[in-house]
């Protein structure tokens, strides 16, 4: 006698049985289960745990979309460098540091971070972080080859400008002009302030003074010219 295969009204396998193809999935048909959309793709998805949801654990449909929630044109320094993107080299160059093979974080006021990220096509979230600033985070290992092949390193004391990169530099938080004309550019990176001084023949001068956040002395550079 030969059985005509259906499929499970829960799971969708081929059974035998009318409805089910097993208990478990028998069982299930009394579980209240919760429509919901996921946030990287937007496609529909049920969970029967109203515990986990209310948690906000069951934002994604897969772990494949949990892996991808973040976007990133990772691609954006492999080309020649174009004007636009020397602009951001320079920022980055000026607030930012390889974390390791995949890693590149940012510190620096929330516009400069919001312009950096809208240039990098990048969704990841900028946090608030210590001295009033803010700080971006951003995982790929490419785009931390391309930056390290350009002269981004992890030492950011020690950091060099490697080309006349300007017009970055000064579209963050470092740099200011004060009621008189003064330009003032603060960093505590050395070699940078040092590059700044050089470019603009300034008055370059280091203040010492207590972290308060992290309770130790640190060092900040102070270029002046007019």
């Amino acid at each position: 006698m030969s059985y005509k295969l259906k499929p499970c009204l829960i799971c969708g396998e081929s059974t035998k049985n009318r409805k089910f193809c097993s208990k478990k999935c028998s069982a299930s048909r009394y579980i209240k289960r919760h429509n919901l959309i996921c946030q990287n793709c937007g496609k529909s998805f049920t969970h029967n745990n109203m515990y986990d949801i209310n948690r906000g654990k069951m934002k994604f449909c897969s772990e494949a979309c949990k892996r991808r929630r973040y976007h990133l044109d990772e691609s954006y320094f492999s080309d020649p460098l174009t004007i636009d993107k020397k602009i951001t080299l320079g920022q980055i160059i000026t607030i930012g540091e390889i974390v390791d093979y995949r890693s590149i974080k940012m510190f620096s006021d929330l516009s400069t971070l919001e312009d950096i990220n809208s240039k990098l096509g990048s969704t990841y979230k900028i946090k608030k972080s210590d001295k009033g600033l803010y700080r971006l985070d951003i995982l790929s290992e490419k785009m931390v080859l391309d930056l390290v092949r350009l002269g981004l390193g992890d030492k950011p004391l020690y950091q060099d400008v490697p080309d006349d990169l300007w017009d970055g530099i000064k579209k963050t938080h470092c740099y200011s002009v004060a009621g008189d004309g003064v330009s003032v550019f603060r960093t505590d990176r050395s070699k940078v302030a040092l590059w700044v001084c050089d470019r603009f023949g300034g008055k370059m001068d280091c203040q010492t003074k207590k972290d308060m956040y992290k309770g130790i002395m640190v060092c900040e550079w102070v270029v002046v010219w007019k």
